[in-house]
């Protein structure tokens, strides 16, 4: 039998894990519980938990394949499992995201969380935070008043409010998916002027993020994905099928 690990935690994680063979022994690893919930109905067995390159290195012992299935922004996971496959000589694919275009014009693009920060910091008005709690904490020491101003949309988990427990900011605590309407609602809620999101993708909402954006005439501050080489679903299920090992 095939031992295939999956890197999961995104909605394409669990297509993926659907479409491989049910001959396959599967294995998926998600960094939080609410992880582990996107995969509870998927036929896969469900490893909890953040490892480093050594943690890696012990689970993925013996497997035929890896696909790196996490958010396209999630970079040290994605360095620490190819240095754990190239170690153990493992074939490595990288699931990506289609990119998108937008047609608005209020789109100010930057590369990094570090150019957000200063664009937001020469911006008036009220922020509407849509980077997950992870970076947080980076906003409220390096955006001018974010404390004040700043509203973050985060995630209504354990995880999340345990990374949040320290915030002085405004919070509101959701789950996804978030729809145009409800994006819209929080713009006129809370008086904002700018939203700041990834560009993670359809699957990532940014779609209706950046149309309630343009409904209500704000702009928005959109941090680009990274550029590396990535395939589809489609392309990964024949890679995986055509590398070494028993089926």
């Amino acid at each position: 039998m095939k031992r295939v690990a999956v890197i999961a935690g995104t909605s394409e994680a669990t297509e993926l894990i659907r479409r491989l063979p049910d001959t396959y022994e599967i294995t998926a690893f998600v960094a939080t519980e609410y992880g582990g919930e996107i995969l509870k109905n998927a036929s896969c067995k469900v490893l909890v938990g953040r490892l480093d390159e050594y943690g890696f290195k012990s689970a993925l012992l013996g497997m035929d394949a890896v696909i790196d299935a996490s958010h396209p922004f999630a970079l040290e996971v994605t360095a620490v499992v190819r240095k754990a496959c190239n170690a153990l000589d493992i074939p490595y694919f990288r699931l990506g995201r289609p990119r998108l275009e937008y047609d608005y014009s209020g789109i100010i693009r930057v590369q990094s969380k570090e150019e957000a920060a200063k664009c937001l910091s020469q911006m008036k008005g009220n922020i509407l935070l849509t980077t997950g709690v992870n970076t947080l904490s980076f906003y409220e020491t390096h955006v001018k008043d974010f404390v004040s101003r700043g509203w973050a949309r985060i995630l209504d988990t354990e995880d999340s409010r345990r990374i949040a427990a320290n915030s002085r900011s405004h919070l509101i605590y959701a789950m996804p998916p978030f729809s145009e309407d409800d994006t819209i609602s929080l713009i006129q809620k809370y008086q904002i002027a700018v939203l700041v999101s990834k560009d993670s993708g359809k699957r990532g909402g940014v779609e209706e993020k950046i149309a309630a954006a343009k409904k209500c005439h704000i702009q928005v501050v959109l941090i680009g994905a990274p550029q590396e080489q990535v395939m589809t679903i489609s392309q990964v299920l024949e890679m995986v099928q055509s590398t070494e090992g028993s089926v």
